[in-house]
């Protein structure tokens, strides 16, 4: 090998090592942004305004009762309007008769939000015995009831770019693990 070609090997080698840093600089920063959903910011465009973001829930179904009527519920800092399924508030007492038929080990899962058309949902449950089930293209909204026999309630949601949100409520309907972000992923557990 000649001594012209041996000075260009050793010469393009630090060309060849900053362009691999770059590229896994930004493979590492776009996985990050799509991890945390954190891509971009919005600031006001008119003076020091904030925009509001008007959200309507609509409560799902939970006995035999007529459902409460829908909450809109105006969230500033949000641009537009997304349903968003809420668990709806406990029920007043019932007479001891009713409260016979409740299950005390009874735990709801819901997932809910604003699912983008042709953009499949995940979800990842943990079932009676805590064995994590999976369900794929699935329409929000979701629901699933269980009574578990170990201490373990877990849920998670997972799409390409659909708003999520994940409730765990007990067998009163008292929430005990939500996350309430609209991402592209939600987790409950407790």
């Amino acid at each position: 090998m000649s001594d012209k070609k041996r000075r260009q090997r050793l010469v393009q080698w630090p060309r060849v090592a900053l362009t691999t840093a770059g590229v896994l600089v930004a493979a590492s920063a776009t996985t990050l942004v799509v991890r945390t959903g954190d891509a971009a910011t919005t600031t006001p465009e008119f003076g020091d305004a904030t925009p509001t973001r008007t959200v309507v829930a609509i409560p799902g179904p939970r006995t035999s009762t007529p459902a409460p009527a829908p909450v809109t519920v105006t969230v500033p800092g949000l641009p537009v309007e997304t349903p968003v399924m809420v668990p709806p508030p406990t029920a007043p007492a019932a007479a001891p008769l009713a409260q016979a038929s409740v299950d005390s080990g009874e735990i709801v899962y819901t997932v809910a939000g604003n699912q983008r058309p042709d953009d499949p949902v995940t979800i990842t449950y943990a079932d009676e015995t805590g064995a994590l089930r999976t369900s794929e293209n699935v329409s929000l909204p979701w629901r699933m009831t269980v009574i578990p026999t170990v201490p373990v309630n877990y849920v998670t949601a997972s799409s390409s770019g659909s708003q999520l949100n994940c409730w765990i409520t007990d067998a009163r309907g008292v929430t005990v693990a939500a996350q309430t972000d609209n991402t592209i992923s939600a987790t409950c557990n407790r």
